[in-house]
């Protein structure tokens, strides 16, 4: 197999034959295209051009399926590496275990990505825009073609420090990821919950029990609380609940799982303003007194919105919770 040559190693012959250039932003950006060009040039041959902005699409398969649109939402498989070929962040779920960086908690599907927002890189955008269902792109994009305005996705750094591949598989395109969401709650609604409506748009919220003679909770007092939080496929992914963190294989030996403590408040605006949970969390709780069990569900925009969290939670995802408030002592 071809050896690569390794981007360190271009930079270090580049910055040698360029030593007595300006030290300022545009002639680093310059250094950097300039080893760009030349790891394109040794690996694929002096007949790959950049397009207009520096960046070079190394393999590109369209697809038949839907095109994406001005305002798509985008679901895609990613692989992000540097030039000497290691993988930054995928969503590959062969790839993580290969690494070793699977975790039971994390979600392995498509990401999803809107297109038109400024949240995608400056270089990979125009490129994604051009494909359909099931294309394919390998792009490489220079250091200043990294940008991304907006960030908030996971597959794409706030900023990068050096020239990156990315390779890009097309699995969906949607029109309206709220109307998927609210088709993806309302079957689960009917699945396990008898077609159960909504208490307000795109949340839904059933008391399981309750402590027969237990008060309800005054304004401002501190509660105890234990969760268990689930994806609408039922892969737990976060809980204070030890035994149930070990059972779902996502126990942490240095996490805190004890009851959690919250500060409730009668009036629903003042709860949500002042709680560092998320707002359907929050909803709920407000519904609820000592001794209750409750479960809920609902779509992103009272849970993590457009960014997901972390690795666990991905974008614009619906989620689920079971919550259970300590009796009164």
């Amino acid at each position: 197999m071809k050896r690569l040559l390794t981007a360190a190693a271009l930079l270090l012959l580049i910055l040698a034959a360029g030593s007595c250039a300006k030290t300022t932003a545009d002639s680093s950006n310059s250094a950097y295209d300039k080893v760009l060009a030349s790891w394109v040039r040794v690996n694929y041959g002096k007949d790959v051009m950049p397009n207009d902005s520096g960046v070079y699409v190394l393999n590109f398969l369209q697809g038949s399926g839907k095109a994406v649109g001005d305002s798509s939402y985008v679901c895609a498989h990613y692989v992000r590496r540097d030039l000497s070929g290691n993988i930054k962040s995928t969503n590959y779920i062969d790839l993580c275990k290969q690494l070793g960086t699977f975790s039971e908690a994390d979600y392995y599907g498509s990401d999803i990505w809107r297109v038109g927002f400024q949240s995608l890189p400056t270089g990979l955008e125009p490129i994604i825009r051009t494909m359909r269902v099931g294309g394919k792109a390998t792009v490489a994009i220079p250091l200043a073609q990294s940008l991304v305005t907006n960030s908030g996705y996971n597959a794409f750094p706030s900023s990068e420090t050096d020239n990156v591949i990315y390779e890009v598989e097309i699995d969906d395109v949607i029109d309206d990821i709220y109307e998927v969401q609210e088709r993806q709650l309302k079957e689960f609604s009917a699945k396990y919950y008898g077609a159960m409506d909504t208490i307000a748009e795109g949340f839904y919220y059933k008391l399981v029990s309750e402590t027969p003679g237990c008060d309800s909770i005054a304004d401002e007092s501190s509660v105890n609380v234990w969760y268990i939080g689930r994806r609408l496929d039922g892969t737990v992914f976060d809980t204070n609940i030890k035994d149930t963190a070990k059972k779902y294989r996502i126990y942490d030996a240095s996490g805190s799982y004890e009851a959690m403590s919250v500060t409730y408040y009668t009036d629903l605006a003042s709860f949500i303003s002042n709680s560092s949970n998320i707002q359907g969390f929050t909803r709920a709780l407000a519904l609820m007194k000592y001794g209750d069990r409750a479960e809920t569900f609902f779509n992103s925009n009272y849970g993590y919105g457009e960014g997901g969290s972390s690795t666990r939670i991905a974008e614009y995802a619906p989620l689920f919770f079971s919550i259970y408030i300590e009796p009164k002592e």
